[in-house]
């Protein structure tokens, strides 16, 4: 009878088995050990999806980072003051139409019905605008801004404006090469100021008195036109 475990004859030994089961603690380790390993293995996929997706959102954040500085300077100068940046100005669309009417293209005269007047004989005064430039334009030719002065050498006689009534505006067009008048008004031979509206006035002197009348419209005035009162 051999005993197990006891080397027998021949040129090789024995293999020597054992046929008994690990303990239960062995097991534990054994499953603690797997547990770790584990534990490892997801920590390491945990951190390898992390790195990626950090990767992928600072290619992001660079390329929104990519701002103009006039625009970054902007915008910091908004959040500072609380306002929002100022919008870029809409051009105003030029205006079309006829130009305003000006000197020298716009020409004023001095009308009158007569160079000279009998005693019992009121001038009749009027003004004339001509339009001598190639383009029309428009103006202002009311009572508003008509102005008759008469005067003898540097002695002012009579003005219009003085104790005008119910002055009106009238804007009109006046062609290329067009010409317009105004309806005359009387002058009753008499001196005008500011303090004798509605007084009786000095008259003015005649028996062959030399007077100039002046006109203006809008502040575009006439050259003298030279009348005799007999």
């Amino acid at each position: 009878m051999r005993l197990t475990g006891v080397a027998g004859p021949g040129p090789y030994p024995w293999r020597v088995s054992s046929t008994r089961r690990p303990s239960k603690a062995v097991y534990r380790r054994r499953r603690l050990a797997l547990l770790i390993l584990c534990v490892l293995v997801i920590g390491l996929l945990i951190w390898g999806v992390s790195s990626l997706v950090g990767a992928g959102g600072d290619e992001q954040g660079g390329a929104s980072a990519s701002v103009s500085p006039s625009a970054a300077a902007s915008e910091s100068a908004s959040a500072e003051t609380g306002e929002s940046p100022a919008a870029t100005p809409t051009p105003t669309p030029t205006p079309t139409g006829p130009a305003e009417c000006a000197a020298p293209e716009l020409v004023v005269s001095a009308v009158l019905d007569a160079t000279s007047y009998a005693p019992d004989v009121q001038p009749q005064l009027s003004l004339s605008i001509a339009n001598t430039g190639a383009e029309p334009c428009v103006m202002n030719v009311g009572t508003a801004v008509q102005v008759y002065t008469i005067s003898s050498g540097a002695d002012v006689i009579w003005v219009s404006s003085h104790c005008q009534t119910d002055p009106a505006d009238e804007i009109v067009t006046i062609g290329a090469g067009q010409s317009i008048t105004a309806p005359p008004i009387s002058w009753v031979r008499e001196r005008s100021s500011l303090d004798t509206c509605g007084t009786d006035r000095a008259d003015a002197v005649a028996g062959g008195a030399y007077y100039q009348l002046v006109v203006s419209v809008n502040g575009i005035a006439s050259q003298p036109a030279t009348f005799v009162l007999d």
